[in-house]
């Protein structure tokens, strides 16, 4: 800060100078040199501050490499820890459009033919794949009635067959209401 106002001490002293060399000259043949000379100072001394800058380049503008480099790793980290958040929120988020597809779709069948309801149905997926399911289903039924055995393995078969994947893959539990 004390070099801002010195730089702007020495500029009015320039600048009172240039006032009075140009009362003072009596003769008009020594003006016209004179305001040279001192206009050249008084560019120097607007270029000033520029010149500081440059000539403090490497400390005003250097930072160390390995400084550099962790912000960037960790720049990196973050945006991967953001990319990985938002596709695992994605995924959930499509796991559970497909449940409730899968519920809508099946739930007019299975109360027609088993007199039960399907109240939740839960995708475990094994990974993210949509095209070939690995993951398990789990499906709640409601209903006054509790399904046979024999029953539970038709309703297996059906869901199976209605959603496209494996009976293996498919847990029923019944719920009471």
């Amino acid at each position: 800060m004390d070099a801002v106002y010195q730089w702007v001490i020495n500029l009015l002293v320039l600048v009172v100078l240039m006032a009075l060399s140009d009362l003072l000259v009596p003769s008009n043949s020594w003006r016209p040199f004179i305001r040279l000379a001192l206009g050249g100072l008084l560019l120097i001394l607007l270029l000033e501050p520029l010149f500081y800058f440059f000539r403090n380049e490497e400390s005003i503008v250097t930072i160390p490499f390995s400084q550099i480099e962790q912000s960037i790793s960790a720049e990196q980290e973050e945006g991967e820890a953001m990319i990985h958040d938002m596709n695992n929120k994605h995924q959930s988020y499509i796991w559970s459009e497909v449940s409730d597809k899968l519920a809508k779709q099946a739930n007019p069948i299975v109360l027609e033919e088993f007199d039960v309801e399907l109240s939740n149905v839960i995708i475990w997926p094994n990974d993210s794949s949509i095209e070939e399911f690995k993951g398990e289903v789990e499906v709640e039924l409601s209903g006054l009635s509790q399904i046979s055995s024999d029953s539970e393995q038709e309703l297996l078969l059906l869901l199976a067959q209605e959603w496209g994947v494996p009976a293996a893959s498919i847990k029923l539990t019944q719920v009471g209401e």
